[in-house]
């Protein structure tokens, strides 16, 4: 399959800046709306550290329609809140009757009512149009719930917004939010000034047209929906007063910036804003991205690669069950309900009435946090304003559900980063560069599969290392491969 994603001329010519398609994905944004309906914290966290918060950046969301589960997030959370008022009501009226009048008769009666409602309303949740709307032959993601109110409209169609942009604004440790977990990591420098043989001369480059090369021989490979995308990450807590990055300090960090100013960052890198050529690879459905991070940095004498490894695994069980229900419930289900339900009432019962006060706010407590941030921001001038989840990572899991699935992220992987290591070589040729150096280190380690050598850095979990653990390109160039091209 040809790949899918952006295109890149000449670093000196126009450039289009497409964002990636993630091969499709409507089955796993129908599964993260019924998660808002079956997992209240899942629909919680959406709303409140996402769709309500107005500083913070969006993270990525690969083959996911985030507009779409937050609209669903909010309805879901509209409906416990129905459940909760009339549940908080009867525990007033059972509170009452118990230790005012006296009467035990009616307090068994709020009892009963307070466990048909929490059946009924678990049963409707199931089977009822919501769910059952998106059922694979159902689903229609434009037939979304209408947003409550104007101002959450126009918050979703900002959030909208980063999923087509090229910046993420990151919190914490890692930048790469939303593209599951990291894998091996590697990197390696060599001399870009000595001439490849006598009467040669080394000449000078612009390290974009090294990132439009490598995009370009990359984009070549017929993988399964590969996708090129040019991606900053710039961290959330060095945002305020850069106005480049964030134009005003009580809104959000900006979705995309122009290639212009993505090539200047290539060219001069800062501490806290890294620019990446990003290869996706994705399948089974849009639930298995795998994604390869590069990095060119040209120094007077010397061209620094860093390479990142990323898969995002395919969603947790518990998240699918959406397949498994049937169109009515069955009586066997009925009865499960039934005795599910008599037991949890009691304990959704004693937590109704503070659930009931707190559902008034759909945003949770969003004027108390913005006071908060207010006062960071205006008084302190200190504030994150990185992603701190991204939709797809929190339901995903973190393991493999398939062999296949495994063997063929480490297919994409490995093949990714032998062309890229190939056309770095094709580079630095045609500029008369001695790439002896580079050659030397394009071995590979035979347990794990990754490029590493002498003045190579490699981070894995398993790696062997030693005399014995190297195969040299001599011998690995007579196996047969199958062309990718």
């Amino acid at each position: 399959m040809p790949s899918t994603g952006s295109t890149f001329a000449p670093a000196t010519g126009s450039r289009a800046a497409n964002a990636p398609r993630w091969g499709g994905g409507r089955d796993l944004t129908r599964y993260l709306c019924a998660a808002a309906y079956l997992h209240r914290d899942y629909a919680r966290s959406l709303i409140r550290e996402i769709a309500a918060e107005p500083h913070l950046g969006v993270a990525t969301a690969p083959a996911c329609d985030v507009p779409v589960v937050l609209q669903h997030a909010y309805r879901a959370n509209a409906r416990r809140h129905s459940r909760d008022l009339l549940l908080a009501a009867l525990f007033v009226l059972a509170f009452v009757f118990t230790f005012w009048a006296g009467r035990p008769d009616a307090t068994l009666l709020m009892l009963l009512f307070a466990w048909v409602t929490v059946f009924s309303f678990e049963l409707s949740t199931k089977y009822g149009r919501h769910l059952q709307s998106l059922r694979p032959d159902r689903f229609d993601p434009a037939a979304a719930p209408p947003p409550l109110n104007p101002e959450i409209a126009a918050r979703l169609r900002q959030i909208d917004l980063y999923a087509g942009g090229n910046v993420t604004a990151y919190s914490g440790y890692s930048p790469f939010i939303g593209y599951g977990n990291e894998l091996e990591s590697w990197s390696l420098a060599f001399d870009v000034t000595t001439a490849s043989g006598a009467g040669v001369t080394a000449r000078d480059f612009d390290v974009t047209d090294l990132y439009a090369h490598i995009a370009q021989r990359v984009g070549a490979l017929s993988l399964p929906c590969l996708e090129i995308e040019e991606r900053l990450f710039v961290d959330g807590a060095t945002l305020l007063g850069d106005k480049r990055f964030l134009p005003t300090s009580l809104g959000r960090p900006v979705a995309s910036i122009s290639p212009d100013r993505m090539d200047e960052l290539k060219r001069a890198p800062e501490e806290g804003a890294r620019p990446y050529l990003v290869v996706h690879s994705t399948g089974w459905g849009g639930e298995l991205v795998t994604s390869l991070f590069l990095r060119f940095f040209r120094s007077d004498s010397n061209l620094y690669v860093e390479a990142v490894q990323t898969v995002l695994c395919p969603l947790l069980d518990r998240y699918r069950v959406i397949d498994t229900l049937m169109p009515s419930p069955p009586v066997r289900d009925v009865l499960e309900l039934l005795a599910q339900t008599m037991v949890s009432t009691p304990f959704v019962l004693l937590a109704s009435p503070v659930r009931a006060v707190a559902g008034f706010s759909p945003d949770y407590w969003l004027s108390w946090r913005l006071r908060r941030q207010y006062k960071l921001i205006t008084s302190l001038q200190r504030f994150d304003y990185g992603a701190r989840q991204s939709v797809r990572q929190r339901a995903a899991d973190s393991k493999h559900h398939r062999y296949f699935q495994k063997a063929d992220c480490g297919m994409v992987l490995k093949t990714v980063e032998k062309r890229v290591l190939d056309a770095l070589v094709e580079f630095a040729q045609a500029r008369g560069i001695d790439v002896s150096e580079l050659v030397q280190r394009q071995e590979i380690i035979i347990n794990n599969g990754i490029i590493a050598t002498q003045g190579a850095k490699v981070e894995s979990s398993s790696v062997a290392t030693g005399e014995k653990s190297r195969i040299s390109m001599s011998i690995l160039s007579k196996i047969p491969l199958v062309r990718l091209d």
